[in-house]
């Protein structure tokens, strides 16, 4: 146990000494991050504040099972991570964020041609980074009621329908990923597991685009499209491990009927996952799916191996979103239209989260670096 206290404590203090604290390229409480263009080896620094939110919504949600000392570590990350977010946030003043600044707008920050579309082809905000936002946070009820009748005035069915999933999905009206016109409605497994954790987290009122979306994240799962097509299914996280991931964070979290009969099946395709596992990232991400599932915990990676690695990501910026069904399934497999987002610092808080549930599911030993070449 003082061991775990001992990592937990070097965790904080390096996610504090890469946090920003002064505004430069990089805005005062975010963290560096790096943007790699499909298969190049070259890594350009991004400062979308997309992992800052991240960080602060894991060490939030870790807080209770952190030590007084730890918890103060934990809230000065959080409290310099929120004045970050006032750079996405929407121009108009809404409750609702963006991936990139919004003003005024950058859209690919380091890539001079990107850069030159920033005031004409800059993205909407999104339920995702607005869902995570919010979670770092801690919004009134009326702010997040306001929120949640933003979400369902763009979800599938009011004003358009979607076109760039399975047909048999294009009748659920399910969350969009996309706020506002600018974008097509948009499916996304994670961006849903996300935006239905906001909802639960902050006791909103269910309705019909909640059902739906729990009933599309039903029959993905039933139908085994999380393992067999998860770029297309999910294109913004893109790879089996993220997906399960996700899900196990929303049920190991809260109760939902008709997804809690599927923690069986989850727990049982996590456990396959790891077992085939070859990177550090996706071994941290299914072992602390699997403890939330409620399986037994597996080892732990070396920490010092996965930090500066960047080959694998937790997200993936991809054009193939906007095309209908066949082309966004053809173009899912071009790399020249994908690129791919990590931060160090998030795998630091990656990592912490494990110990932490580790430490709230009452698992007395932990094992470190047992797994080779991780």
């Amino acid at each position: 146990m003082a061991q775990r206290a001992s990592i937990i404590d070097t965790l904080l203090h390096q996610i504090e000494v890469l946090q920003i604290k002064t505004d430069d390229f990089y805005y005062a409480g975010s963290f560096p991050t790096y943007r790699q263009y499909g298969e190049s080896l070259k890594l350009k620094e991004d400062n979308a504040v997309f992992f800052a939110g991240l960080i602060a919504f894991t060490i939030k949600e870790a807080l209770p099972y952190l030590t007084p000392e730890q918890q103060i570590a934990g809230d000065t990350i959080i409290h310099r991570t929120i004045r970050s977010y006032s750079h996405n946030r929407n121009k108009d003043g809404l409750p609702t964020f963006n991936f990139w600044r919004t003003n005024p707008p950058l859209v690919f920050p380091n890539s001079w041609f990107l850069n030159l579309f920033d005031n004409t082809k800059n993205l909407p905000d999104d339920l995702d980074d607005t869902s995570i936002f919010w979670l770092s946070m801690d919004p009134s009820d009326s702010l997040t009621n306001l929120i949640k009748k933003l979400m369902d005035s763009h979800a599938n069915g009011e004003t358009a329908w979607i076109e760039n999933t399975y047909k048999r999905y294009r009748k659920l009206r399910a969350y969009s990923t996309w706020f506002g016109v600018k974008m097509p409605i948009d499916f996304d497994f994670c961006v849903l597991c996300n935006v239905l954790y906001f909802v639960h987290a902050y006791g909103l009122p269910l309705d019909v685009h909640d059902s739906a979306s729990v009933e599309l994240l039903r029959r993905m799962i039933v139908e085994k499209e999380y393992l067999k097509h998860p770029a297309y299914i999910s294109p913004h996280y893109g790879r089996t491990p993220l997906l399960i991931y996700h899900a196990a964070r929303l049920l190991g979290q809260f109760s939902i009927p008709a997804l809690d009969t599927l923690k069986s099946t989850l727990l049982k395709n996590a456990e396959i996952a790891y077992k085939h596992s070859n990177n550090w990232l996706d071994s941290v991400l299914l072992s602390t799916a699997i403890m939330r599932l409620g399986g037994s915990p597996e080892p732990l990676p070396d920490l010092n191996n996965g930090i500066g690695l960047h080959k694998t990501t937790f997200f993936v910026a991809s054009f193939a979103d906007i095309f209908p069904g066949f082309w966004k399934k053809m173009l899912l497999k071009n790399p020249l239209i994908k690129y791919y987002f990590s931060c160090p610092a998030f795998r630091y808080a990656l990592y912490l989260e494990n110990l932490v549930v580790r430490k709230k599911w009452s698992v007395a030993s932990v094992t470190y670096g047992i797994r080779s070449g991780l």
